[in-house]
């Protein structure tokens, strides 16, 4: 399976949403979810979320997808670098996408930041506005063909996340209480699959078709010099919980393979730290809430959906996030939302208030058909007014450009798909969707909400 996330959180929409079978939630969009501080981080090739503060002594490169080949495509809205705390970064910030912080806020001086265009006239006002600060007079957004420039030529520049009336501290409160929920549901899937240990390393092996939930008990003396091997069938869901007690030393080069990655999950069970005597490629999602971790002097990567208490990588480290989102569709995690308390019965004399219609500019999101026998749509109505938007697929039987509008009048989020290749597609605004495809035979699909 391939994966199409529509990466970040659109600024008009900064919140925390969970997701069924996604244990990253909307945080699925960011490559880096870190709940505290980031120090020293040269590169995340998908987006990034930072509860705490950002500091680093030279620069910093956000969004350009796998492997610095614009993987990932320009956006309007999409926040791809979000920080809840002070900024400080020596050198220059390029960031694919929009930058919201909530504290100071300092980046070199040559910071650029590209923005996808939308068909609204006014959107160069409206980006002059919130990237406005005390610089140059002169200044403006630069138009570059597809996409909008903001350059800090003169002064850092940045969206103030009062400007958006976004509650940042609330959707990384929203964050950290989910995340830590989905430790708890993922301790309780039963295991399955078998460990098998030889040459240093080890191999888990499973043989469900859809998710394998291994045990590994990380050995203390630093034994495992060898890689983390995985065989399950091929496009089922490996989730590895990891049990280490608070230290986890990192003794081997390599966890899983990049064939695997967007598949993979590694949780970390008990670790609240990590330290990585050796500069080792992971190979999958992390989720660790709970835990500090601490990079290799020279380098390594993590390579998936990363969250974390802290990141600390040391000055001239190579180490970076790789973007290999995780699909989701987990079983048997459950539901993370609060359960609504009950209604109190009218009193004698009181009325009970009448019911209000639904909006007919809202309806429900609807059911809609594909052709394949194993496809899968479902929609999620959100309480946040009029739906105004769409969200079109077509797909074609041979090497196509995938277009999807998100919004009235937008610009089109675009990417190439391959025929007889499975896609997750995730996106949202009023309405959440979740789509999955599991053969491209669908030639045209239109969700309205």
């Amino acid at each position: 399976m391939q994966l199409a996330v529509l990466s970040g959180v659109p600024y008009q929409a900064l919140r925390w949403q969970e997701m069924e079978g996604q244990p990253f939630g909307n945080g699925v969009g960011y490559n880096g979810l870190i709940l505290g501080d980031v120090s020293n981080l040269i590169d995340t090739e998908g987006a990034i979320a930072v509860e705490g503060s950002v500091t680093s002594n030279r620069g910093m490169s956000v969004g350009f997808g796998r492997r610095g080949q614009q993987t990932i495509p320009y956006d309007p809205f999409a926040v791809r670098f979000l920080a809840g705390g002070n900024v400080s970064i020596a050198g220059a910030q390029t960031v694919v996408g929009n930058v919201v912080g909530n504290g100071s806020f300092q980046a070199g001086l040559g910071s650029t930041y590209l923005i996808g265009k939308s068909d609204a006239p006014d959107q160069r006002q409206e980006l002059a506005a919130l990237y406005a600060a005390n610089g140059s007079p002169y200044w403006m957004p630069q138009d570059d063909g597809s996409r909008w420039v903001i350059s800090g030529y003169d002064t850092p520049r940045y969206i103030p996340a009062p400007r958006l009336s976004a509650d940042v501290p609330a959707f990384f409160a929203d964050a950290r209480s989910s995340l830590l929920c989905r430790m708890q549901n993922i301790a309780a899937l039963p295991p399955a699959g078998t460990t098998r240990w030889a040459d240093g390393g080890v191999t888990l092996t499973g043989s469900d078709s859809l998710q394998n939930v291994f045990d590994l008990e990380w050995p203390e003396d630093g034994s495992l010099t060898g890689p983390i091997a995985i065989d399950t069938p091929e496009g089922s869901l490996s989730i590895v919980r990891i049990r280490s007690g608070k230290s986890l030393r990192i003794t081997n080069g390599l966890w899983g393979s990049e064939a695997r990655a967007a598949h993979t999950l590694y949780v970390l069970m008990d670790a609240q730290e990590v330290s990585m005597p050796v500069a080792a490629a992971i190979y999958g999602s992390l989720l660790a809430p709970g835990t500090v971790w601490n990079a290799h002097p020279t380098g390594g990567n993590i390579n998936g959906n990363t969250v974390l208490a802290g990141l600390r990588v040391p000055q001239g480290s190579g180490f970076e996030l790789h973007w290999f989102p995780f699909v989701g569709g987990m079983t048997g995690l459950g539901s993370c939302q609060p359960e609504a308390l009950p209604e109190a019965p009218p009193q004698a004399d009181q009325q009970p208030a009448p019911e209000v219609p639904q909006s007919p500019e809202c309806p429900a999101c609807p059911q809609c058909p594909v052709c394949c026998e194993n496809g899968i749509i479902s929609g999620i109505m959100l309480p946040s007014g009029h739906c105004q938007w769409r969200l079109k697929l077509q797909l074609l039987s041979s090497r196509q450009v995938l277009s999807v509008w998100q919004g009235c009048g937008l610009q089109p989020f675009t990417f190439e798909v391959e025929p007889e290749e499975d896609y997750l597609l995730l996106a949202e605004t009023c309405c959440h969707y979740e789509i999955r495809l599991n053969r491209l035979c669908v030639r045209s699909l239109t969700l309205r909400g």
